[in-house]
């Protein structure tokens, strides 16, 4: 109890330390000229009379009271530094709701914006992090225990030929729902630990979203969507295994989230230093609270939960992107066709 009283008042007793300390150096340096003064007459010829008993009274007493006005009203400029330290350590024991108030000077209200920043953005991180768990949790275990159900019936006798390849397609479609998360997951696990894109290497960028299309026929076929591509034909130098993943997430968020018997439009332009490739579906959009956090890990919009995914996707994307030294931004109008937009250097 001691102790933390003690630690309550030390910047009090600190700050009282620094103004004595100061007041004394002031005052031995003031002392020293009165010495001097008295030594060589100074005084006598303005006819002054002081004796150095009286100056180093008048010092003491100084010091004394100039301490003790340091201890009761060095408490007040203390306090936003108070507030601080108290808000840092419930930050740092996990409460993200806590505030700072206080900022009565600039750099104290800058150092208020800034923490409550910070607080702001870590509390957004735990919430999509605990929503993540959740929902991967979910994502995870629901293609397993189908696997499982569908494998067991496989072993029950009697069963049709019909019966028999229907359980097994569902046991390859939910064991393809399962690689593509452990995939996702390690790869946006390996390029977060990178730094600078290697084994990059000239190839034809349209041709690549040509084949990736194609790739993915599977996908965007039975919903009946139409592919309207416009290519110019580019040539560029990057990584091109990292690149046909940010297409391939692209696509496929475009194909989920398009409707039935609609279309994706996918052009590819250049200027001579830069592609760019736009990814356009004719979905129902996204939210514009939700457009400034579709690349962040974990994060599924309240509109996108009934489809299936997992939030990773997009954040994979733009790390890649990044890496290439270029830049994605998603542009989604109220009700209307969303839309991402790749620019990357070609060299």
């Amino acid at each position: 109890m001691i102790r933390k009283k003690l630690e309550r008042f030390g910047l009090t007793l600190f700050f009282t330390f620094i103004v004595l300390t100061i007041f004394l150096i002031t005052s031995l340096f003031v002392l020293l000229i009165g010495m001097l003064a008295t030594h060589f007459g100074v005084l006598d010829r303005f006819g002054l009379r002081t004796t150095f008993p009286v100056l180093v009274a008048v010092l003491a007493a100084s010091a004394i009271v100039g301490t003790i006005v340091s201890m009761v009203f060095g408490r007040v400029p203390l306090r936003p530094i108070r507030e601080i330290i108290n808000a840092t350590n419930r930050l740092a024991a996990g409460d993200f709701s806590v505030r700072i108030t206080t900022g009565r000077t600039p750099e104290l209200r800058e150092l208020r914006d800034s923490f409550n920043r910070m607080a702001s953005e870590l509390g957004s991180i735990e919430v999509l992090r605990k929503d993540f768990v959740n929902n991967f949790s979910h994502e995870f275990k629901t293609p397993i225990v189908s696997i499982k159900g569908f494998a067991e019936l496989l072993q029950l006798e009697g069963i049709s030929q019909a019966e028999r390849e229907e359980y097994l397609d569902i046991i390859v479609r939910e064991s393809t729902r399962l690689a593509t998360m452990a995939t996702n997951v390690l790869n946006l696990s390996r390029v977060e630990n990178q730094s600078i894109v290697t084994d990059r290497q000239a190839y034809d960028l349209s041709e690549q979203i040509r084949r990736c299309i194609v790739m993915m026929q599977g996908s965007w076929e039975p919903k009946g969507l139409v592919m309207d591509l416009e290519l110019a034909e580019v040539q560029m130098i990057a990584n091109e295994e990292l690149l046909q993943q940010v297409w391939v997430n692209l696509l496929d968020n475009a194909i989920k989230f398009s409707r039935e018997g609609g279309h994706i439009d996918v052009a590819l332009t250049t200027d001579g230093a830069t592609a760019q490739v736009v990814v356009r579906d004719d979905g129902r959009g996204i939210p514009a609270e939700d457009i400034p956090h579709v690349f962040d890990k974990f994060f599924q919009s309240d509109s996108s939960r009934a489809i299936p995914g997992n939030g990773l996707g997009l954040a994979l994307v733009h790390k890649i992107v990044t890496l290439h030294g270029g830049s994605i931004v998603c542009e989604s109008p109220p009700g209307g066709a969303t839309a991402f937009t790749v620019r990357l250097p070609l060299r």
